[in-house]
């Protein structure tokens, strides 16, 4: 399992530099006006809703890590980390890459539409399309660890929000 991770870990900045480099091709990427938004929300919103600094673990968390842990040891980890053609990462509405970079810049301000609007639009993406991907990506984050934990380094290491 720890080559897995070693491995996983290392696609993540391979991935996200070929997606920039994609974006930029495009045209595409977060402006001035779009940074600011994404930074007010963020202000806005520091914690998901329901959870402040200093209270303790939900039920329903503790319940999830639980299930978690189960999951790890049931999941066969690809050696040489998740390979491109893996069908697990084909995209619906916007790729693995996209969604993990939106997640990054929306934050816990999901509610906020017109935030979700901005990000998908700098992405090249419809909001309609960033839903469909919300709803597809949250299943297989739930139900498969190696793409939950290839989301979880991509969506760490996003870094600076792609610009145009």
């Amino acid at each position: 399992m720890s080559r897995s991770m070693l491995a996983i870990m290392a696609q993540a900045p391979t991935m996200l530099a070929t997606y920039r480099s994609d974006l930029t091709a495009r045209g595409l990427g977060f402006d001035a006006d779009d940074l600011a938004a994404v930074a007010a929300a963020s202000t806005a919103h520091p914690f998901p809703a329901g959870h402040e600094p200093g209270a303790g673990p939900a039920a329903a968390d503790v319940e999830a890590a639980q299930r978690v842990q189960a999951q790890v040891a049931a999941t066969t980890w690809p050696e040489a980390g998740v390979a491109p053609d893996d069908p697990r990462l084909a995209p619906h509405g916007m790729s693995l890459v996209a969604f993990a970079v939106a997640a990054r810049a929306i934050g816990w301000a999901g509610g906020d539409r017109a935030l979700v609007e901005r990000v998908a639009a700098a992405l090249g993406h419809s909001a309609e399309q960033h839903d469909e991907a919300s709803a597809w990506w949250t299943t297989q984050l739930t139900d498969d660890l190696v793409v939950a934990t290839l989301y979880g380094q991509l969506f760490a290491q996003v870094g600076e929000l792609p610009t145009r």
